[in-house]
């Protein structure tokens, strides 16, 4: 396996954790009077873990840069509207090797 693969996989494992992180933060919405910013805030919860998961498969078939950069730019947002901690991080730092992985192996 190239050093490109393995950085690959790691950071597809690792936009896993986070996507499914904050989807389940997502899912984690209270069942007594649910309103409306609250099924607004899951909505857009589940859609930022989705993405990160779709950036994540991204990294994983070869577009490194573009699910890289997916990656980030899903983990800053998911930061600044506080979905989920852990899971945003996590989010940036697979982005972050996902860019790693598109130089990884040049001279």
């Amino acid at each position: 396996m190239t050093e490109k693969r393995v950085l690959a996989l790691l950071a597809m494992l690792i936009g896993l954790i986070a996507g499914l992180l904050i989807l389940v933060n997502a899912l984690d919405i209270g069942r007594s009077n649910l309103s409306l910013s609250q099924v607004l805030n899951a909505g857009i919860a589940a859609l930022l873990g989705i993405a990160i998961l779709v950036g994540s498969l991204l990294i994983y078939r070869g577009k490194y840069s573009s699910g890289g950069i997916i990656n980030i730019l899903l983990g800053i947002v998911a930061l600044i509207l506080s979905v989920s901690t852990t899971g945003s991080i996590l989010a940036i730092v697979s982005g972050v090797i996902g860019l790693v992985a598109t130089e990884a192996g040049h001279p």
